[in-house]
C-alpha cells in the first residue's frame, strides 16, 4: 500500500518536472529566435563605410554610349560649365571606396515653407505640384565660409522657390525603350523637392563629392533644393516602415514610384537587385492597393536611384 501511494505522488511531481524541462527548452529556443532575429535585422545594415565610388559608371550618350547598362546611369549629355567638388581624397579608403561616415556635411537646420500636393484628377492623370521647398530643414547654404564643408565645396548657390505643375500617368506603362536621363529633376519627392540623378555636373558621382546636408540633399546654380543620396535622416522622414518593403518615397518623371531602399521581404537591397534602369517589377502598394507594376528604388550604392527612365518622361 505504501508503495502505491509512493508510486502516485512521485507521478505529479514526474508531470511537473516534464514541464518546467519543456519551457526551459522552450525558452532558449525562443531565445535563440530573438538572437537570429536580431543577427538578421543587423545583417541588413548597410555598411555605409565602405561604398563604392560611381564615376566610371557614368555613361554618357552624346559621347558614344548608345544604351544604357547594368550598375550604371545612362546621362543624356553634361553641362560645358560644370562645377562642384572634385576632390573626395579625405574620405576615401586605401581599397578605393569612400566613407559616408567621414564625408562633411552642410550643417544648419533652415526650416521652409513648403507647399506641396499630389492627386489623381480622375483622367488617368496624377497631378502633382508645389512649390519645390522641402518639408524638413536644410543645411545652410550657401555653405559657410567657416565650415568644414566649405574647404571641399564653396557651394554658393541659395534655396529659392520653384513652380512644381507635373502631370504624369496615374498608371504608367513600360515604354518599349529606355531613355536616358538629363540634369536636373529626374522625379519628385513626397517631401517636396526634387531627385536628382547620381552624377554631378563635373561627371562624377554626386553623392560621393558634393557636400550634402543631413536629409541627402543640397541646392545648386538653378536655386534647387534637392536629393542625391537617400541618407537616414530622408527616410526615417519619409518611410515609416517598420519591417517589409520599403515605402513610397517619391515619383520620377515618367510616372513610375520610387520606394526606399527595402525590398519584398525587407532585404536591404543594393544596385545588383535591380534592373539597368534601377528598377524592377513586383506588387507594391500603390494608391491604397497591390498592383503589379515596375518601380524604382533607392541604394546606397550607385547610382542611388535611377539609371535611365524605364517609363516615358515627362
Amino acid at each position: 500500500m505504501k508503495t502505491l501511494l509512493h508510486n502516485y505522488l512521485k507521478r505529479p511531481l514526474a508531470l511537473f518536472s516534464i514541464i518546467i524541462l519543456m519551457l526551459i527548452i522552450s525558452c532558449k529556443s525562443d531565445d535563440n529566435s530573438i538572437l537570429l532575429e536580431e543577427e538578421v535585422i543587423v545583417n541588413q545594415q548597410e555598411n555605409l563605410t565602405t561604398l563604392p565610388f560611381g564615376g566610371s559608371n557614368i555613361l554618357i550618350r552624346n559621347q558614344g554610349s548608345s544604351m544604357p547598362d547594368f550598375l550604371s546611369l545612362w546621362l543624356c549629355g553634361l553641362p560645358s560649365n560644370g562645377a562642384g567638388n572634385s576632390d573626395a581624397t579625405d574620405w576615401t579608403n586605401t581599397d578605393g571606396t569612400w566613407d559616408y561616415t567621414r564625408k562633411p556635411q552642410v550643417e544648419g537646420n533652415v526650416t521652409w515653407m513648403s507647399e506641396f500636393s499630389v492627386s489623381l484628377d480622375g483622367n488617368g492623370n496624377r497631378i502633382i505640384t508645389g512649390n519645390a521647398l522641402p518639408d524638413h530643414p536644410t543645411g545652410v547654404f550657401p555653405i559657410e565660409r567657416s565650415s568644414v564643408a566649405y574647404r571641399y565645396d564653396g557651394n554658393p548657390n541659395i534655396i529659392s522657390e520653384h513652380i512644381i505643375n507635373y502631370t504624369l500617368p496615374a498608371m504608367p506603362q513600360v515604354a518599349q525603350n529606355p531613355s536616358c536621363v538629363p540634369f536636373g529633376p529626374s522625379g519628385i519627392s513626397l517631401s517636396g523637392s526634387a531627385i536628382y540623378h547620381g552624377s554631378s555636373t563635373l561627371g562624377n558621382d554626386a553623392a560621393a563629392h558634393e557636400m550634402l546636408d543631413r536629409f541627402g540633399g543640397h541646392t545648386d546654380g538653378t536655386e534647387r533644393y534637392h536629393y542625391h543620396f537617400p541618407s537616414e535622416d530622408l527616410q526615417h522622414h519619409i518611410d515609416k516602415r517598420s519591417s517589409g518593403h520599403s515605402e513610397l518615397m517619391g515619383y520620377m518623371l515618367d510616372g513610375f514610384g520610387i520606394y526606399g531602399p527595402y525590398g519584398e521581404d525587407g532585404e536591404l537591397l543594393t544596385s545588383k537587385d535591380l534592373d539597368e534602369c534601377h528598377g524592377h517589377t513586383h506588387p507594391v502598394l500603390w494608391d491604397g492597393v497591390m498592383v503589379n507594376l515596375y518601380h524604382y528604388h533607392w541604394t546606397y550604392d550607385f547610382p542611388y536611384n535611377i539609371g535611365c527612365f524605364k517609363g516615358t518622361p515627362q
